[in-house]
């Protein structure tokens, strides 16, 4: 093969695959191009060692920070971090360090990059939009919550609820953070008014909702923050907690925690009720111990018990591993009031389940949930004395928790779907006054909306008849009710979720053929 020359002015016969014959006509260029290459490895023809990393870097050289491929990498690993609340760290990881690498060799983002510069930067992104978001809601509600680390360090958060524009329950986290101060409700106010001004949200009276404790109750008033509505499952822990510290109660408790404290401990003991299962046909379910913090675990021990209480008991007087210490010394009469326990206490359990379920739990469930506890706690003559105790302690603790927000929870119970016959009432006037009262609030809303081209107070005489007021809506708004309009509209989908039926099952949630046509 032939290649022309510019410098011998000729051709050079060359054989394919080799510079030999080049090398014979351009020795002083060789050395030439030889020792600069030596001198810089990232040219071409240098040191063995210069040409790998030559290639190397041809086929691996990182990706430029501005390129789409690096920043659609780098702005996954940030969102992974903040939405799987991962710490930074994690981008050290061998583990991780070797995915990526798998995935892209030529994109490897260090911790402090992110530490630094992509976690803010899109901290401040997300932030923009929240506050643009929230500016344009109607009403916000502030959820606090206090909680400890496994650092014994203190935090704080804060969460908003809005409907946003599209009519879509929004809710988001403003802030965790250190509270190292003491938690009195003069310093939780000053931090939810802060709060507020920082995300400026202040000109939405925001309403609040936090557990019963002192400090928080006191933090609502100093923050002038209303409606201040305390959490319903706060609520039923503490009221069943009273229930079960009923002296019997609290005896068989601390019976049942050393039997199932005993086969948690004893790998024989384990293993003989294993094979008692196996021969009574019962399921192949462990002994539950509760937790002192959550009432329902202490239910939860009760029913594995029962569930479970011919295998357990026979275990225990099993030869086997018979040693005295186990047995608890439990009676009959502990074996009759178990059953009677668990029966009276289920609802509750049923009430906090239907709550956890809940996506976004709204205080429209709080006044049936009253309802239903109210009569389950009701006192009955054929009730064991202990149980008589239990529904006194619980009745003591429940009754006067909401009273000051009836009114309020009425009305979000009527505008729910689910529960909007209000047949959770008794009382057919106290339920045509709550829909008049609604009524007349919306047609006062929307009096006060537009810059007058909607409805106002001499409008919505005209187009309802009359001009509302509370001695007139409880004749023309009378039958405006949805157990009055039955027969014009069926359009409420049937419930799907168990936990809704076994709770509010007697209540017929969401319409009730029966009342039609009453007064």
């Amino acid at each position: 093969m032939q290649y022309g020359c510019n410098r011998l002015n000729g051709l050079v016969l060359l054989a394919a695959g080799t510079l030999i014959n080049l090398s014979k006509y351009h020795t002083f260029s060789i050395s030439k191009t030889k020792n600069l290459a030596e001198a810089n490895p990232a040219i071409p023809g240098g040191s063995k060692t210069g040409e790998q990393q030559h290639i190397t870097t041809f086929f691996h050289a990182p990706l430029a920070n501005s390129s789409t491929r690096s920043k659609a990498i780098t702005d996954a690993i940030a969102f992974f971090i903040c939405k799987d609340i991962q710490p930074y760290s994690v981008t050290e990881n061998e583990g991780f360090q070797h995915l990526l690498h798998i995935l892209e060799p030529k994109n490897l983002p260090n911790r402090r990059f992110f530490t630094e510069k992509q976690i803010p930067a899109l901290y401040d992104k997300v932030r923009r939009e929240l506050v643009d978001s929230l500016s344009n809601a109607q009403r916000v509600a502030i959820t606090v919550d206090g909680w400890t680390s496994c650092a014994t360090d203190s935090y704080v958060t804060v969460t908003a609820h809005y409907i946003d524009d599209e009519w879509v329950f929004q809710n988001h986290v403003l802030q965790t953070r250190v509270f190292n101060e003491a938690q009195t409700g003069n310093n939780l106010a000053m931090l939810l008014q802060e709060v507020c001004r920082e995300w400026k949200i202040k000109d939405k009276n925001p309403a609040l909702v936090t557990d019963n404790a002192r400090n928080r109750i006191l933090a609502g008033v100093g923050a002038q923050m209303e409606p201040h509505v305390r959490c319903i499952a706060h609520t039923l822990n503490l009221a069943s907690q009273k229930a079960l510290k009923v002296e019997r109660v609290s005896e068989l408790l601390v019976k049942m925690r050393k039997v199932v404290t005993y086969f948690h401990k004893s790998p024989k003991a384990t293993e003989a009720l294993r094979e008692m299962q196996i021969q009574l046909h019962l399921p192949h379910h462990k002994l539950v111990h509760d937790v002192s913090t959550r009432w329902n675990s202490s239910l939860d021990m009760l029913e594995r018990f029962w569930e479970q209480q011919p295998a357990v008991l026979n275990t225990l007087l099993s030869k086997k591993i018979r040693t005295g210490e186990a047995m608890a010394s439990l009676t009959e009469e502990d074996m009759t009031l178990i059953p009677e326990v668990i029966k009276l206490m289920s609802p509750l359990k049923v009430a906090t389940t239907l709550l956890s379920e809940e996506k976004n739990p709204t205080i429209s469930m709080i006044s049936p949930i009253q309802t239903k506890l109210r009569r389950q706690f009701q006192s009955d003559e054929s009730d064991l004395l202990v149980i008589s105790q239990m529904k006194e302690r619980f009745r003591q603790d429940f009754d006067g928790r909401y009273t000051y927000l009836q009114d309020l929870l009425h009305y979000a119970s009527a505008l729910d779907p689910r529960f909007k016959d209000l047949a959770f009432l008794d009382d057919n006037d106290t339920k045509d006054m709550i829909f008049m009262r609604i009524t007349a609030e919306v047609v006062k809303m929307d009096g006060q909306a537009g810059d007058g081209d909607t409805l106002n107070e001499d409008k919505a005489a005209e187009t309802e008849g009359d001009t509302l007021n509370e001695d007139q809506a409880a004749e023309t708004e009378g039958d405006r009710s949805p157990h009055r309009e039955e027969e014009e509209t069926d359009d409420v989908p049937p419930m799907k979720k168990t936990t809704l039926d076994q709770m509010f099952g007697d209540f017929h949630p969401a319409r009730s053929p029966d009342h039609k046509g009453e007064s």
